[in-house]
């Protein structure tokens, strides 16, 4: 294999690692915030059921964005791993 190619493939790898952690951490700020204020405000069950949903819907949203990154850094390594040069 090429050794630029071999090199490309694992700056994509490193890419798709990257993008894969920056999907999954970063902390739940603004996005339920307006729900949340409003339980803090009118503690109900309903308030608090809506901010509940909303939070969940923040997780369902990062999962998709992160599962096809998953799987393009589990496909780089399949390439990586067969090419990759054995110690002498």
């Amino acid at each position: 294999m090429n050794r630029t190619l071999y090199l490309v493939l694992w700056l994509f790898e490193a890419l798709a690692i990257l993008g894969l952690v920056l999907a999954l951490t970063p902390p739940v700020q603004d996005y339920a915030l307006r729900e949340f204020i409003q339980w803090r405000q009118h503690p109900s069950p309903e308030t608090y059921q809506a901010f509940v949903q909303k939070r969940r819907q923040e997780s369902a949203a990062r999962l998709i964005i992160a599962l096809p990154i998953g799987v393009l850094a589990g496909l780089l390594t399949i390439p990586l791993r067969r090419y990759r040069q054995k110690p002498r």
